[in-house]
């Protein structure tokens, strides 16, 4: 298993879902997720399993921190959960319906539940993909994220969202009540990891009601760039 040949595919229902993960967390969900053929049903078994050595390849990080890594992030993600929402219904369900770190030998399995199954199989539309090695260098859940984010809108170059659904997304609703704090702490850590560790080149600005004077909506443009080391620079490129 390499980074370069797997890809992590989720139904849009997924990438716009309200959750909170840690890095270690994200991570793991996401190595195993790029384990799936998301054309085809989920495998009977519904087990996926990582070991140390292929976390410590996949995410460029020594044997050792990659055993701790995974052992941190299967000790809570049993009780991770994911929301989902559109204009009828409102649904709470957990990552996973078990979680096992298996003592002196460096692995994890895991089995996805089965609401989550649902946005990762079977999917022929309504659906994002990227490949795993966009997130691998990255060290910030919230740049996982937002990658995924403007990977739904690759064909267009242009996402928008307002300033309460981007702080849901991110379940920090009640956080960074002053947009500078979020501003400082989220959106710009996040655009700098992506611009230095991606594919992606961004410009993002905020947009302020015209009447409140008040940021209510967030706009990134963006182009993807499948290779860093084309001679022939972006126009967006500083």
């Amino acid at each position: 298993m390499t980074p370069k040949d797997l890809v992590v595919t989720k139904h849009n229902t997924l990438v716009e879902a309200s959750y909170r993960l840690t890095l270690d967390e994200q991570r793991l969900i996401l190595s195993c997720i790029s384990q799936i053929d998301s054309r085809k049903p989920l495998p009977k078994d519904n087990v996926f399993t990582i070991t140390a050595k292929e976390f410590s390849e996949m995410f460029n990080i020594s044997d050792k921190i990659a055993y701790k890594q995974l052992e941190n992030a299967s000790r809570n993600l049993y009780e991770q959960d994911i929301k989902t929402h559109d204009k009828k219904h409102r649904a709470r369900f957990r990552w996973v319906y078990f979680v096992k770190y298996h003592d002196g030998e460096g692995k994890v399995t895991l089995g996805f539940s089965p609401c989550v199954s649902l946005y990762l199989t079977e999917l022929h539309k309504h659906f994002t993909s990227y490949r795993l090695k966009e997130i691998t260098n990255l060290r910030h859940t919230y740049s996982i994220r937002l990658l995924e984010f403007l990977a739904q809108f690759k064909a267009t170059g242009k996402f928008i969202i307002g300033l309460d659904a981007f702080k849901e997304r991110l379940e920090i609703k009640n956080d960074y009540k002053r947009f500078y704090d979020l501003k400082r702490r989220v959106i710009e850590p996040a655009v700098k990891e992506l611009k230095e560790k991606s594919n992606f080149l961004i410009k993002w600005k905020s947009i302020k009601s015209e009447h409140r004077k008040e940021v209510t909506q967030l706009e990134f443009i963006f182009e993807h760039n499948e290779s860093k080391t084309s001679k022939k620079k972006s126009p967006m490129a500083r």
